[in-house]
């Protein structure tokens, strides 16, 4: 009983922080297009010329670009790693037995939900995302079993989000997104040129 009640409070520390992420994501599809023409727009008015800027600083921008790909790249083979370290092939089998839609008729109306629950049970499973997994387990009531190594995946998986999370929110869209003022703003994209090209203004 300790251990799946354990495992329920970690679930739902996942849940909350993946509705987080996808929060975050959601505002910063707009954020980083407001952004944008943001930061074109006061350099235009202040004389800031990032055709220039670009030009004079390539190679900074480059290699600011490869470092986020390489975090990017880092985190993906962590992920990788994380998750052939933990298999989970009785459990995955219990899921498909119960959802896989090969398993119900044509007309079933359960068919469509029980497909897309598949899917995200086998993207989780293949992409180490164990909080996605162990989400399906639990509102399709499917028997776990032991729960030691689901509560020690579940932590991973939710440092895991903690981090994207933090990654998507220290962005300069994000920065833009939270600020109040036009000073408040203008810091932002005063930051953003000192950071990525040098600017001395």
């Amino acid at each position: 009983m300790k251990g799946r009640l354990k495992f329920l409070k970690l679930l739902n520390e996942f849940r909350s922080l993946d509705y987080e992420l996808k929060y975050v994501k959601e505002i910063l599809r707009d954020a980083h297009l407001e952004f944008e023409i943001y930061h074109r727009k006061w350099c235009d008015d202040n004389g800031v010329d990032l055709v220039e800027l670009n030009k004079n600083n390539q190679k900074n921008v480059e290699v600011s670009f490869q470092k986020t790909n390489s975090t990017q790249i880092k985190q993906m083979v962590e992920r990788k790693t994380e998750a052939s370290e933990k298999d989970f092939k009785s459990l995955y089998k219990a899921i498909a037995r119960k959802l896989h839609p090969d398993a119900l008729k044509n007309d079933d109306p359960r068919k469509f939900e029980y497909s897309e629950a598949f899917k995200r049970a086998t993207d989780a499973k293949s992409n180490g995302k164990w909080g996605q997994l162990f989400d399906v387990v639990d509102k399709y009531d499917i028997f776990l079993g032991e729960y030691d190594d689901a509560i020690e995946c579940l932590k991973l998986d939710i440092k895991r989000v903690e981090g994207e999370i933090k990654q998507e929110k220290a962005s300069y869209s994000w920065a833009m997104y939270e600020a109040e003022t036009e000073q408040q703003k203008a810091q932002v994209v005063k930051n953003f040129l000192r950071q990525l090209f040098g600017w001395k203004g």
